[in-house]
């Protein structure tokens, strides 16, 4: 199970995490990606951190807060 945070001070809008993880990322009105959770077992969020260019998502292990992505 992984834990994913947007840092949305970093985000710019590019939505290649929304290209990623559709399952996991919306763009919000302003253009700025958004979670639509904010856990998951779904490995497409350690592709979704990795194809960010600005570096705005991190992945964490939830069993031990790891950060893996």
């Amino acid at each position: 199970m992984y834990r994913i945070e947007i840092d949305r001070q970093l985000c710019s809008g590019f939505g290649s995490c929304l290209e990623a993880a559709p399952r996991l990322f919306e763009l919000d009105r302003s253009g700025i990606a958004s979670l639509l959770a904010s856990e998951s077992e779904d490995t497409a969020a350690l592709e979704a951190a990795r194809s960010c260019p600005m570096g705005a998502i991190a992945v964490f292990n939830r069993e031990n807060g790891e950060q893996v992505s």
